[in-house]
């Protein structure tokens, strides 16, 4: 029975030395969680102490590179967050370019960019003082080729049938 007995020695060592690697994997998993958390708490209070302390010469003493690159780096994302916004308006400018209204006094359809209304040669401010929210409209039917109509005062291209210039306001007619 010595065999039977070594076996069961050797499997009783393999399943020990299972559970020592287990349970030390477990503790290690533990440990590496509660840094984890540590270094998050360090970073909220390294941040707090910053705001509080940059402007005082006594904290900055010998530490000035890193009070230094800390500033930097605020102003980099300060950069950051300016390219951002200015990309915001961009596409808020491009969707208002795309916007279409209609004239609350002779209801045609224009460009919420046009100075002035094709059908009654309103002013944009006028008429936008005089509406309710914008409306997207349907999209406008494709432009006047460069060799139709033109307004007689400024030349820029008009529809058939405008009766008001939308680049300059004038009477087409007149």
């Amino acid at each position: 029975m010595g065999i039977l007995d070594d076996m069961q020695a050797t499997l009783n060592r393999g399943v020990a030395g299972a559970n020592r690697t287990a349970s030390s994997l477990k503790l290690k998993n533990q440990l590496n969680d509660a840094m984890h958390r540590r270094q998050q708490l360090a970073g909220q209070l390294g941040a707090s102490l910053y705001e509080v302390t940059k402007d005082d010469p006594a904290f900055r003493a010998g530490r000035e590179a890193l009070y230094d690159g800390i500033a930097q780096i605020d102003q980099e994302r300060a950069n950051i967050q300016h390219q951002l916004d200015e990309i915001e308006r961009q596409a808020t400018a491009a969707t208002q370019a795309a916007t279409f209204i209609q004239c609350p006094f002779c209801h045609s359809r224009m460009a919420a960019t046009d100075m002035f209304c094709s059908g009654c040669g309103k002013p944009m401010a006028e008429i936008q003082a005089a509406m309710a929210p914008v409306q997207p409209a349907a999209p406008m039917p494709p432009e006047t080729p460069a060799e139709g109509p033109r307004c007689p005062h400024c030349g820029a291209a008009v529809n058939e049938g405008d009766v008001f210039c939308m680049s300059c306001g004038q009477r087409i007619n007149e």
